[in-house]
């Protein structure tokens, strides 16, 4: 059988002493410790959130701003393209046009030294017929 007597309500006192005692130094201070963990936890959640968030915000204008130069790029690349065939088209149309121009006092140059040499063959036509009778021969006429 068990004994009731004036021990168990010491213990009992002590016992509750000690837990008030240790709730105060150990408990609360620990439990303190744990909520301001879970919220300085928390907080840099948050904060990582939003820098996450502007750092992807940073990447989509950066993005932007780099397909708008590449299509900036592609515009003046064209506009030159085109200023470069235009240019070169005048050259060509322009070359055509002095070589056009040329063309007739070329022809008339020609026809002229044409003449000249037909001319020059009629007149030497005698003394060449005469040289080549020569040489077949092989003596003076």
């Amino acid at each position: 059988m068990i004994d009731l007597n004036s021990s168990l309500f010491i213990q009992a006192a002590l016992f509750i002493f000690l837990m008030i005692v240790l709730n105060k130094i150990f408990f609360q201070p620990f439990l303190r410790f744990l909520d301001e963990r879970h919220n300085k936890i928390s907080g840099d959640e948050q904060e990582a959130a939003k820098l996450q968030e502007g750092a992807e915000r940073h990447r989509l204008k950066f993005e932007e701003g780099l397909n708008k130069g590449q299509l900036q790029a592609l515009t003046e690349k064209e506009r030159i393209r085109d200023e470069g065939l235009q240019e070169g088209k005048r050259l060509v149309d322009t070359t055509h046009q002095e070589v056009d121009k040329e063309i007739p006092t070329i022809k008339n140059q020609i026809a002229q030294e044409s003449q000249q040499v037909l001319a020059e063959l009629k007149r030497r036509q005698g003394a060449m017929a005469k040289e080549i009778a020569e040489k077949i021969l092989g003596r003076g006429l």
